[in-house]
């Protein structure tokens, strides 16, 4: 590799209220430079630890997608009134 590509791009705010406009849609909250930094951030998004964003825990699901850059992060809101989203 001729060296380390920074590609964190995040907006959890602005996520977070996109993915409970629509909830049950997953919605691209974040892009980041290495697959273990989305899958943290994804282990944040699903507690609502040091990401108030997605509080309360449990509210939100999150997925990760490996890139030839990182990895990708989706979110999606689960409408607790309703249940889980498929």
């Amino acid at each position: 590799m001729s060296g380390h590509i920074t590609r964190a791009c995040t907006d959890h705010q602005e996520a977070a209220r996109q993915a409970r406009q629509m909830p049950g849609t997953w919605v691209l909250a974040g892009l980041y430079g290495s697959r273990a930094s989305a899958v943290s951030a994804s282990l944040q998004v699903r507690t609502g630890e040091r990401i108030p964003a997605y509080l309360p825990a449990g509210s939100f699901q999150a997925r990760t997608e490996v890139t030839q850059d990182g990895g990708d992060l989706y979110i999606r809101f689960i409408d607790s009134a309703k249940g889980a989203q498929p």
